[in-house]
């Protein structure tokens, strides 16, 4: 294969037949065909759209940076389409191959190209995928279809819930994962919905926590009930969805318990501080808690902390901090 072959079209040839060859006949599929289990689902969009939200699963295989995108969205805003083509061609032209070599190993399976809209990215990844003998559609609509999809499907009704309470360390989150039809909203945030919540996870963006929440929606029986540990509307830095969050307040509450010396063991193993990285984390939330516990308080769990004096930090935290505000 030369360079001639890639897009089908010479380089020089002219931009209307560049044109015609992306706005050719595309092999398109809804949001519900392409989330089949036997599809591989690729993201042709930036590493920065990618990161706002994605496909749960996807892969990230992006045309262009940033920048590049703007530039060729100009170009397409000021001039036109012909010229914006043009333009993204060029930029791919010198590592189209290596695009292609990255792929290589799933000319087996049955891919799903998307873009932002089901626009010329995709639809040219596509063209050029069929052209070296891969099996790929496209997703019709593109990500802004599969949110419309995300936001459909958690607007729908919520099965019975069971949620379970109780003070922090209690065991919650370790009781749920062994319970058939559960809902682990903390896992899909990547955020423990505490004040330290964010230590050793990475937290999820709104967009893929909904996408996470929908998926596992649509594995939720609608006959029986659905355990779910009781949180606030807010789970670290995303938002539950409305009918997720009423029908918790009217769902069945189930208090869990347990001894202060249990609550310290299970959390200082959930909170393991054994790296640079997280003691420095550590130390700045403690550092921001002057208000709330004084500065007598913060700098006596600053020196357990540096000591590795876990047991008595976690002690103070839960009797100063954490109880009061269960209580309340």
């Amino acid at each position: 294969m030369n360079k001639s072959d890639i897009f089908s079209v010479q380089p020089k040839q002219s931009l209307g037949k560049i044109g015609s060859y992306l706005n050719g006949l595309l092999d398109k599929v809804s949001v519900k065909e392409a989330l089949c289990k036997k599809n591989t689902l690729i993201d042709v969009r930036t590493t920065h759209e990618y990161e706002k939200g994605s496909i749960p699963g996807s892969f990230k295989y992006s045309l262009f940076d940033d920048l590049e995108r703007s530039e060729i969205g100009a170009i397409y805003k000021n001039i036109g389409k012909n010229a914006a083509v043009e333009k993204g061609l060029k930029f791919l032209e010198p590592r189209i191959y290596q695009f292609l070599s990255s792929l290589k190993g799933l000319k087996t399976k049955q891919l799903v190209i998307f873009c932002a809209r089901g626009g010329m990215r995709s639809a040219s990844v596509v063209r050029f995928l069929q052209h070296n003998g891969f099996q790929v559609s496209q997703l019709q609509g593109g990500y802004k279809s599969y949110r419309n999809y995300v936001l459909k499907q958690l607007s729908k009704s919520v099965p019975p819930l069971i949620v379970l309470h109780g003070r922090t360390g209690v065991g919650k989150t370790l009781l749920l994962k062994k319970l058939p039809d559960h809902l682990d909203l903390e896992e899909f945030a990547g955020h423990r919905s505490s004040l330290f919540g964010a230590i050793n996870t990475t937290p999820k963006t709104q967009k893929n926590f909904e996408a996470l929440l929908a998926e596992k929606f649509l594995e939720l029986p609608n006959t029986r009930p659905v355990f779910i540990e009781g949180e606030s509307r807010k789970v670290g830095k995303v938002f539950l969805p409305q009918t997720l969050a009423e029908a918790m307040k009217k769902g069945t509450l189930v208090l869990l318990e347990a001894s202060l010396d249990t609550r310290i063991r299970r959390i200082i193993e959930e909170y393991k501080i054994s790296d640079e990285h997280t003691f420095l984390q550590t130390d700045l939330i403690l550092q921001s808690m002057q208000k709330v516990l004084g500065k007598k308080k913060v700098e006596q769990l600053r020196q357990w902390l540096s000591k590795g004096d876990f047991e008595n930090l976690v002690h103070l935290l839960l009797e100063e901090y954490y109880d009061p505000r269960y209580q309340h």
